[in-house]
């Protein structure tokens, strides 16, 4: 009754089952080795014995060969984001530093280049040394200043020079992002020094505008309020009563007296 279990494989019926349970096994573990799956915007990227096949796995399930016989490695082609503070020195060699942000995407039917070329870790050794190189090159063509005024054409230079050199990778730029400028504490005081100066020029100028206005109104009421016309003015509102009071000079409000 012990061996009961062990007849089953035994004799030549028993050789079949075991033939049998050994194909069923391997299968399964053939299936369990063979199939992929890839999320939602990803791709994969299929290798043979660590070399690159060509076939890329779009979201969902697919087949490769089992057994390790091929690698597959998955790769983000959403939009993704990477920020990094960088430092440069401007034409007029002020220090300046700033945050870039890079808004990119791997290209599609180009993921297994970026895989070839460059690896899983390309945001380490292509994208953030881009971003610095990038920003120090284009902020030693413009003064401090221009920085300031000009940031609008500084994005528009770095975004250029990144969309050409990460390109070459199979990477593409979506935008770029400059924001929190920050110069010496030198160059600060003087821009506020600057801007202080430009109130006070600003303040100046119009109290002088003022006074220049107030005198002209002032000259103009002069030749306007003569001696006949005040004596006029004081005539129209007199009552016709004799006044108390009689000026030096012989007039009563410049009214005459006899």
């Amino acid at each position: 009754m012990q061996n009961k279990p062990w007849n089953f494989f035994a004799g030549s019926q028993g050789k079949k089952r075991i033939i049998f349970v050994v194909v069923v096994i391997v299968a399964l573990i053939g299936l369990l080795t063979g199939v992929r799956q890839v999320g939602t915007g990803q791709i994969g990227v299929v290798t043979q014995y660590g070399k690159v096949s060509g076939r890329e796995l779009t979201e969902g399930l697919s087949l490769v060969a089992p057994y390790g016989l091929n690698d597959v490695s998955v790769y983000d082609i959403k939009v993704q984001k990477e920020v990094a503070d960088t430092q440069a020195a401007t034409k007029d060699l002020q220090d300046v530093t700033a945050e870039v942000v890079l808004n990119y995407r791997l290209n599609r039917g180009e993921v297994s280049k970026v895989h070839q070329t460059v690896g899983e870790f390309y945001k380490d050794k292509v994208i953030t040394p881009a971003l610095s190189e990038t920003f120090k090159g284009a902020s030693a063509k413009y003064n401090a200043s221009e920085l300031i005024t000009e940031r609008a054409i500084l994005k528009k230079d770095v975004y250029d020079q990144l969309r050409e050199r990460l390109g070459k990778y199979g990477i593409v730029v979506d935008d770029v992002s400059i924001t929190n400028f920050k110069f010496s504490d030198s160059f600060a005081s003087a821009i506020e020094d600057k801007q202080v100066a430009q109130q006070n020029a600003e303040r100046a100028k119009f109290n002088l505008e003022a006074a220049q206005t107030d005198a002209q109104a002032q000259a103009a009421q002069a030749q306007t309020l003569s001696d006949n016309y005040l004596r006029k003015l004081a005539i129209d509102k007199w009552d016709g009563k004799m006044p108390s009071t009689v000026a030096g000079d012989g007039t009563v409000f410049s009214i005459p007296t006899r």
